[in-house]
């Protein structure tokens, strides 16, 4: 999509953004809803495990809809970063087992 290679760097800068956002109000409710809807778009081609992105999608949905607080947005964002800790602690933990396989020795 448009050149974008599934990076997941770019995506945690932005949640991580939103999930700060309630102590020291720098965006508004209408960027952070757009940011949301952004991250909605670009979520199908993230290198995110498929396990976690149904609730990211329903976490980004949330985020994107109107009369929620800023506490609430970020609450929503820091439970989003907590899943891409879950998935670069699976991803790393796949890349150490590949270590030791047979291949290697």
């Amino acid at each position: 999509m448009f050149g974008f290679d599934g990076e997941v760097k770019g995506f945690k800068s932005v949640i991580e953004r939103i999930s700060s956002n309630h102590l020291n109000i720098k965006l508004d409710h209408k960027e952070v809803r757009a940011y949301a809807r952004c991250m909605l778009k670009i979520l199908p081609e993230l290198e995110i495990n498929s396990r976690f992105k149904p609730e990211i999608q329903t976490l980004l949905a949330a985020i994107s809809a109107s009369g929620l607080p800023h506490y609430d947005r970020s609450f929503l964002a820091s439970r989003i970063l907590e899943l891409l800790n879950d998935d670069a602690f699976l991803k790393s933990s796949n890349d150490e087992s590949n270590v030791f396989s047979a291949d290697n020795f």
